[in-house]
């Protein structure tokens, strides 16, 4: 039995999607700044990245997608949140979190792929796609967390460490943004107004 799909319009989809997109050119180019500056522009990004969420759910709240998508966009205001407001110095501090994040966000994107997956214009596999994105992500950083606190508790923060935290963060915003952007066009191409709907 598969949930009623709504979604917001295709342009305000696709303004996400270069939003996000943009975002994540951002994050690949934090490895060019100051180590104690990227705590607070990596909570700004993803508070960024939030409300682009909440906005995008905004037209869709009362539907089960819109509910998703709106819970997505708190996971990532809370992220950004505690990047911004927290005394952390350096980025390591935070990893567990957005390890977590990444996981969270990879289940919620695998769901909502799995439940819209006969709808008949496919969007389905770039929700699928993100999803594996962000659990490969997540799962990532879960398996270099060891190795990584024994670098930095000898060493201290590492520019690899640094470059290897902004390609995932860049990497999951990329792949959502163009996730959005394609869905957009579908979105137009077919003029639906919704790219989950059903024949039913």
């Amino acid at each position: 039995m598969h949930r009623p799909f709504h979604v917001a319009p295709w342009q305000l989809t696709l303004g996400c999607g270069l939003f996000k997109l943009l975002l994540a050119a951002g994050a690949f180019a934090l490895p060019l700044l100051h180590v104690d500056a990227l705590p607070k522009l990596v909570g700004w990004l993803l508070l960024a990245g939030g409300l682009s969420e909440l906005l995008l759910s905004w037209t869709g709240r009362h539907s089960w997608v819109g509910r998703i998508t709106f819970g997505s966009g708190a996971l990532t205001l809370v992220l950004g949140a505690l990047f911004v407001g927290g005394p952390w110095h350096g980025l390591y501090p935070l990893a567990p979190f957005v390890m977590i994040w990444f996981l969270l966000r990879a289940l919620l994107s695998i769901d909502v792929a799995f439940q819209s997956r006969l709808t008949p214009m496919a969007n389905w596999i770039w929700l699928l796609l993100r999803g594996f994105v962000d659990l490969a992500l997540g799962l990532l950083l879960l398996a270099g967390a060891p190795f990584a606190m024994l670098v930095i508790a000898v060493f201290g923060e590492a520019p690899e460490f640094v470059r290897l935290f902004s390609a995932t963060l860049g990497l999951s915003f990329a792949v959502a943004g163009g996730g959005l952007c394609a869905i957009a066009l579908t979105q137009r191409r077919y003029r639906r107004p919704d790219p989950f709907m059903t024949n039913t």
